[in-house]
């Protein structure tokens, strides 16, 4: 298949957005748990992060889950949802304290790669993919090191090929690509000097001018950076968000509205005490500023850890997938009624499942045109759940 170009790819929000589209407009889906029959000799636990994507090029899903201080995990697909840890021929054996991924095609070759960012021992990884979904682990192109919790891949500089930002514990970094997949560290001149905690990076449009900006989900502060359109960025926080003292743990773009701007929703998780866990709601005026819609959500104080926008119920709607710590009822979901109330309905869209839920992977695994959902577990086992009719 060919690589797409960056430049060509649009807006980002739009390819998570517009992922699944409705069978009908009154179309109900559950899940069902089918871990034990269709997750075979997967992780245990401590997973990070997902991305699924189709590695092997045989049209199918496939995952990449970053592990924390363990092996990073390459699941292949057999084309019916059925998911087979094949990291050992595939993937080199390191352990580091991976939390993120970015997937691209760093070095120009039609193949995607993909780099893996650490925290506590601060080590990056970049994998280099054969073109047949076997990686090896190249040293020395990535220039930076830091307590890094995100990392996106994009078109930073309109050149073609794709670059990096990388969220961390203090200054934030922008790597511009010399299209081999050499990185050249440019925060300096691209990025304003920070020392927020970053725990969540997202790339959208939000001003409609044709360019990625960034939003930081931070400790303290959440931040809006503005794309000049060369990749050099302003922080626009102050004018642009409203001003909340949240920590937020994971941030997701989506088009709630159906206006034809990235809306936002900001996961809050009240680590040790600090800030208000009320998740939020943020809706765009079309030109980039936004607007407080909480009071569209249920009140909760959950310590959200991970959000993602989608539809679960498959009415054209989008909902919110929420995964929570320390609340009993950890994975929940808040459907929309077509008229921007979420309400939670869980129990009649879930099973009961005992675990602590830090990322999520909503893609279509068995090929019937229904999304799944693969959790990723921390201190827990994974999950993977079918969506039925």
């Amino acid at each position: 298949m060919k690589e797409v170009n960056p430049n060509k790819l649009g807006i980002v929000y739009s390819l998570v957005v517009l992922g699944f589209l409705p069978m009908s407009l009154t179309a109900q889906v559950s899940y069902t748990d089918v871990t034990d029959t269709h997750l075979k000799g997967g992780p245990v636990g401590n997973t990070m992060d997902g991305h699924s994507i189709d590695i092997d090029k045989d049209g199918d899903l496939d995952l990449i889950l970053a592990m924390e201080f363990g092996p990073n995990k390459l699941l292949i697909n057999d084309g019916k949802g059925v998911l087979t840890d094949e990291s050992d021929q595939r993937f080199p054996r390191q352990n580091h304290d991976s939390e993120d991924i970015a997937i691209a095609d760093f070095d120009g070759d039609g193949d995607a790669d993909i780099v893996f960012v650490s925290e506590d021992d601060r080590v990056n990884e970049f994998y280099l993919n054969d073109g047949k979904g076997f990686f090896t682990a190249i040293e020395g192109n990535i220039p930076v090191t830091g307590t890094s919790n995100a990392v996106e891949a994009a078109d930073l500089d309109n050149d073609g090929d794709w670059d990096l930002v990388i969220g961390n514990a203090g200054q934030n970094f922008v790597l511009i690509n010399n299209g081999q997949g050499v990185f050249t560290d440019e925060s300096q001149s691209r990025y304003d000097q920070n020392n927020f905690t970053t725990q969540d990076i997202e790339l959208a449009d939000v001003d409609l001018d044709g360019d990625l900006d960034i939003l930081e989900a931070n400790e303290a502060a959440n931040r809006l950076m503005i794309n000049n359109g060369m990749g050099y960025f302003t922080d626009a926080s102050a004018k642009r968000l409203p001003v909340v003292n949240d920590q937020t743990r994971e941030a997701d773009f989506g088009d709630i509205d159906g206006d034809g701007d990235p809306d936002i929703f900001f996961a809050n998780v009240d680590f040790g005490g600090f800030g208000d866990p009320q998740n939020r709601l943020l809706l765009n005026d079309g030109k980039g500023y936004f607007k407080e819609a909480t009071d569209l959500l249920p009140k909760s104080a959950f310590r959200t850890v991970d959000a993602d926008f989608t539809d679960l119920n498959r009415d054209g709607h989008l909902d919110l997938l929420v995964g929570n710590r320390f609340n009993g009822m950890e994975m929940i979901a808040l459907i929309n009624d077509g008229k921007l109330n979420f309400s939670d309905r869980t129990r009649q869209i879930f099973p009961e499942m005992n675990m602590y839920p830090f990322d999520f992977q909503v893609a279509d695994f068995n090929g019937d045109g229904i999304p799944d959902i693969f959790v990723c577990g921390f201190r827990g086992p994974d999950k993977l759940l079918f969506g039925k009719k």
